[in-house]
């Protein structure tokens, strides 16, 4: 978030709706066709810096929606979703539920701080210094991101703002030279 050119703007997208493969690592899902085919609808600018969290559906998605190749898009770790120990169970969306709203348990045991992800999709912003950035990011970080900025309010809102989010989802905000974040889109 150091802009040359005074405010920046930052695109993010989450990812389209992924296969789900209880057999295999969530950053390992491709999409579906019918998020393939969402991503593809969203036809974001071409004229930003582009850049996605290494987990696959991600960086598809910010593929399709730029008409990009896969190989044009920046890969950071820091963009990847919420570090945690989980398998996909009956009891999975509850569990990222508490997480949002900040009521830890033994559920989360082994799982990243909300201030850490938030830290970390943070430094990862700081890299990019182009005027407009679009990233590639999931639902859980992004939210944890903007509570921390005090675009979201913590708790029950947060929760209802991650609940809102569709497959895919674009969230455009602003960030200025002092280091306030508004909520464009």
């Amino acid at each position: 978030m150091n802009s040359q050119h005074g405010a920046q703007t930052i695109t993010f997208v989450r990812h389209a709706l992924p296969e789900v493969d209880p057999q295999a690592q969530p950053s390992e899902w491709a999409l579906t066709q019918a998020g393939v085919e969402a991503a593809t609808a969203l036809k974001l600018a071409r004229s930003a810096q582009f850049v996605a969290s290494p987990e696959l559906k991600a960086l598809q998605t910010v593929a399709l929606a730029t008409g990009l190749s896969e190989d044009a898009v920046l890969i950071d770790p820091a963009f990847r979703e919420v570090d945690r120990i989980e398998n996909v169970h009956d009891g999975y969306r509850a569990a990222r539920r508490a997480w949002v709203s900040g009521e830890l348990d033994r559920r989360h045991d082994g799982w990243e701080s909300l201030e850490s992800a938030a830290h970390r999709l943070s430094d990862g912003l700081r890299r990019y210094d182009a005027p407009h950035v679009i990233v590639g990011t999931h639902g859980m970080v992004l939210t944890a991101w903007l509570v921390s900025a005090g675009v979201v309010m913590p708790g029950d809102s947060a929760v209802a703002f991650w609940e809102q989010l569709p497959f895919p989802a674009v969230v455009t905000v602003g960030v200025r030279v002092s280091g306030r974040v508004s909520l464009t889109s």
